[in-house]
């Protein structure tokens, strides 16, 4: 039985939300797909090659509702809806935020930042300044998701969901307060 690349992906995000990172092998995905494991690299010319591709496909997946801010969208609010998009998905698998760490772009990634370049550019940022912002906000919600994942059922007395999420937010409007501020030149 031939699979395809997507199929793959597919069955290793799969995989991955049964028995998280430190489970998944290309051995127990080729056990999945009932074939050999050198069938995989078809598809995939190593395991972190196969990684790569599974964080560009939550990444894909976490922004295929978004498109770019609408007639008069504050690009700050469009920031922080892509971000919020971002923490779903990652939230969405087990080990999703352990999964993007150290990933490499791949594919249509690329062409996403790109486009995030643009839009801060069109509201202001030097291309290198707005390349740090995607950075920084990545590496927030990334962290923050991780951190999550990684005390999953084990919360604090009394700590609920709503304030695991406002808690998100408040560091998601501290860091595009600042970014704004930055903008407006009024920190350098």
């Amino acid at each position: 039985m031939r699979h395809t690349r997507a199929a793959v992906m597919r069955a290793a995000l799969r995989l991955l939300d049964e028995v998280g990172l430190d489970g998944l092998t290309t051995r127990g995905l080729a056990q999945e797909l009932d074939v050999r494991s050198p069938a995989l690299y078809r598809h995939f010319g190593s395991k972190r090659e196969l990684l790569d591709h599974m964080a560009a496909t939550m990444i894909e997946d976490a922004f295929a509702h978004l498109a770019r801010p609408g007639p008069g969208q504050d690009w700050a609010d469009w920031l922080a809806e892509r971000g919020r998009a971002l923490r779903r998905g990652l939230l969405t698998y087990r080990d999703g935020a352990r999964l993007h760490v150290g990933a490499r772009p791949v594919g249509n990634q690329v062409v996403t930042s790109e486009s995030v370049v643009e839009v801060l550019g069109e509201a202001g940022f030097p291309p290198e300044e707005a390349r740090r912002v995607i950075l920084v906000i990545g590496r927030y919600i990334v962290g923050w998701v991780v951190e999550e994942q990684a005390s999953a059922g084990r919360s604090a007395e009394g700590e609920s969901r709503e304030a695991a999420d406002a808690d998100f937010e408040y560091g998601l409007n501290a860091i595009l307060t600042g970014l704004r501020a930055s903008l407006d030149g009024e920190i350098r």
